[in-house]
């Protein structure tokens, strides 16, 4: 790694120097780096020397393909390290739906609503906004104090009959309206084809696939969740949620 050696930098400034501003001499270069004319000397002697830089002028060099080279490499390993910290710290970082506008270094509080993460503006709080967001858009925050974990989301399971039972023309329809509309915020999954009816039929398309993951994921982070299976798939959805130490409520209807 190029920053473990200190000669390595030097020499790295030094031809990023003259490959940005072709014009400067050792002097110029010397100032910019904080080095005695002698060090700068010494180090263009080494890079003439080692055929990475070449006279173009008294007190004028260029690059030559080697150093080019050498730079490309060199600056590709800061990129990737740089890379990696960036992931390293972003990473403790949060990504949160702003209420309100907030300016980057702006004071935020943030906390956890029905599965997601809000934040706004204020004089004392527990993050720094690190970019700048309009109302509704996603804001990334340095989290600075503690905040209270979110709730596990409830889980309602509505309980649809098998198709041999009569399915979904079994179901009390209007009252599984009402507790659809009842609980507006929470989402809604379907595990099973009967399920997957009596939703459409009181014109709610509900999320299918991989719907057991989600209804875990979800109560997990906060939300609430309308569950709609058919009665076969009970049992298996009834043990992934005991497993993940989840509670929830069984209704027919």
């Amino acid at each position: 790694m190029i920053l473990i050696n200190k000669k390595d930098v030097t020499r790295l400034l030094i031809l990023s120097e003259l490959l940005l501003n072709p014009e400067c001499n050792q002097r110029d270069i010397a100032r910019k780096l904080d080095l005695t004319p002698q060090a700068i000397s010494e180090h263009f002697k080494e890079l003439v020397a080692e055929n990475f830089i070449k006279v173009v002028h008294r007190g004028y060099y260029e690059l030559t393909e080697k150093g080019e080279e050498w730079l490309s490499r060199s600056l590709l390993d800061l990129h990737v390290f740089s890379e990696e910290l960036l992931k390293k710290v972003y990473s403790k970082s949060i990504v949160a739906i702003a209420v309100g506008s907030v300016k980057e270094g702006d004071v935020v509080k943030y906390w956890f609503e029905d599965g997601f993460i809000f934040a706004k503006k204020t004089s004392e709080g527990n993050g720094v906004a690190l970019t700048s967001a309009g109302d509704g858009e996603d804001l990334l925050i340095k989290p600075t104090g503690i905040f209270e974990a979110p709730q596990k989301g409830e889980i309602v399971i509505v309980k649809v009959p098998n198709v041999g039972e009569g399915g979904s023309r079994k179901m009390d329809l209007e009252s599984f309206r009402e507790l659809v509309k009842s609980k507006r915020k929470s989402i809604v999954v379907a595990m099973g084809i009967e399920a997957l009816i009596a939703c459409r039929k009181i014109g709610i398309e509900p999320i299918f696939f991989g719907a057991k993951e989600v209804c875990i994921e979800a109560s997990h982070h906060g939300c609430g969740v309308i569950a709609v299976c058919s009665e076969d798939r009970i049992n298996d959805l009834l043990r992934s949620l005991i497993e993940e130490g989840l509670k929830f409520e069984i209704k027919e209807f």
